[in-house]
């Protein structure tokens, strides 16, 4: 995963510290509402308010208010929106076919209607 901020983080004060008090907070339970799995120290601390945006609005990196304690799950479903959010990712594309021998042939004797960004694509 890509992070927005690429400063470092003191490890030693981030895993000495900060990690396990945020999991003890959070009685070693992921803190999405929905969630609330048990996943002891296998969990993930993340900020809720990305560090890319941190010091512009004056939230300090390793302010435990800013910081939940995520399953990796619920961790990975959380970046990935931020992500979309921030431009990261495109539409979605449409599937991509493999030019097969005979799949024409095959769809028309199925009856089966060919999609609109195949036949563009056909040379």
């Amino acid at each position: 995963m890509v992070r927005s901020d690429t400063r470092p983080i003191n490890r030693a004060h981030w895993f000495g510290t900060v990690r396990p008090f945020v999991a003890h907070r959070a009685s070693f339970r992921c803190e999405q509402p929905d969630c609330r799995t048990y996943v002891g120290m296998h969990g993930h601390v993340d900020h809720i308010i990305p560090r890319s945006e941190c010091e512009m609005l004056g939230v300090h990196v390793y302010d435990v208010t800013n910081l939940q304690y995520l399953c990796p799950s619920c961790h990975s479903v959380k970046s990935n929106a931020e992500r979309r959010k921030g431009g990261g990712q495109s539409a979605p594309r449409p599937p991509t076919r493999s030019n097969v021998q005979g799949r024409e042939a095959f769809l028309a004797a199925a009856g089966i209607p060919q999609p609109q960004h195949a036949k563009e694509n056909q040379c």
